[in-house]
């Protein structure tokens, strides 16, 4: 009888187990948030940027964390973007992300910060009302940092945004001469490559001394962002972290000089600027520019210009390295060569001869030009 009491026992009890582990099992299952991600909301809905709101709080978003049956840790990502960007199978594909850290459920941003992602990474125009959509995407992600089953939930808003034109300090690679060439050790116009869409590509132009006289120069590229310094890697277009001096030949020589850090290459393109336009029948070689090394500017002087017509900034005598404007009114210069070629052609406002000059000295994103 002891003996059926005790099998009658040790069943019960392995069934309350299994009830027990199967109860908690069911507890333990991620599912995706039913009713999505509620209270995605923004501060303000229309802004208008300017100087005067660098330093202030201009937006915050926030919104309430999403249910997913069980306690975990999203991952949560702002998603930047234009309406027309939004839709179709590469729908969101150029969104700028910007990661929330931790388990934050908002997202503050300055002024200054905000008209960046606005203007030089989203490239919307300045001085003008824009729409933009925002994006708030939660995943769950697993410990290898693999995104799960469950799929990301989202929730969207529209925003009207204004942002103003400025000078941005863009991350760079500031140039450390090596052997006799002595360079600032601060960041210096003219000595910097610079990352316009603040990501690891780096574009600028440097013009090389013959510091040593021995028909190049010796250069190490330090990062404004972590210090980190570049130099030669496997070969003249290669570069490794903490390698020797890179070593540019023949010099002297203006160089348009592109940098990729993600795939560790340079490279090196000698140019010379010309005007091309109406009122030149659009020649590639009729009005050259002049490279002044101590004003760091290059200068066409008694150039003949008609109210009315444009013109391009043209490299070398063809148009695969080329400078046109963003929008006709108040542009920005902006590479307008191969492969994207865009842009517009820059307008003449009145008509005379004027001193044109072309400022390449600042790096990619704050080239500037000047007709007086």
């Amino acid at each position: 009888m002891r003996t059926l009491l005790n099998q009658f026992l040790l069943t019960m009890i392995i069934a309350l187990l299994f009830c027990s582990c199967e109860k908690e099992a069911s507890q333990n299952i991620i599912a995706a948030p039913v009713s999505g991600i509620q209270g995605f909301a923004a501060s303000a809905t229309s802004l208008v940027l300017s100087s005067a709101t660098d330093t202030r709080n201009v937006v915050t978003f926030s919104f309430n964390a999403p249910d997913y049956g069980v306690k975990v840790v999203p991952s949560y990502t702002l998603q930047f973007d234009v309406p027309s960007d939004t839709s179709g199978v590469n729908g969101w594909a150029n969104a700028i992300d910007v990661k929330l850290a931790g388990d934050s459920l908002k997202k503050t941003f300055l002024g200054a910060d905000f008209n960046a992602l606005l203007s030089v990474q989203l490239m919307l125009p300045t001085g003008t009302n824009s729409t933009i959509v925002v994006r708030l995407r939660s995943e769950v992600k697993q410990n290898s940092g693999l995104s799960s089953t469950v799929k990301p939930v989202y929730s969207v808003l529209t925003m009207t945004v204004n942002p103003y034109k400025s000078f941005v300090e863009y991350p760079a690679l500031m140039v450390k001469g090596g052997n006799s060439w002595r360079t600032p050790a601060t960041r210096t116009n003219g000595l910097i490559l610079t990352s316009a869409k603040f990501n690891a590509k780096y574009e600028g132009y440097l013009d090389l001394p013959n510091a040593d006289g021995w028909g190049g120069d010796a250069f190490t590229l330090v990062s404004s962002r972590d210090a980190k310094v570049y130099g030669w890697g496997t070969s003249a277009t290669t570069l490794s972290e903490g390698g020797g001096n890179l070593w540019l030949s023949p010099s002297p020589n203006h160089m348009k000089v592109n940098v990729d850090l993600d795939a560790l290459t340079i490279t090196y393109t000698p140019v010379k600027f010309f005007i091309s336009g109406d009122d030149n029948a659009w020649s590639l070689s009729g009005t050259p520019m002049v490279y002044n090394a101590a004003t760091k500017v290059w200068t066409a002087s008694n150039v003949a210009l008609t109210a009315g017509k444009t013109f391009v900034f043209t490299v070398n005598g063809g148009y695969e390295i080329s400078y046109k404007l963003d929008k006709a009114e108040n542009g920005s210069l902006m590479f307008a060569g191969a492969p994207a070629w865009g842009g517009v052609n820059i307008p003449v406002a009145k008509t005379g001869v004027f001193t044109v000059t072309l400022d390449m000295s600042a790096g990619d994103g704050n080239y500037t030009y000047s007709v007086k």
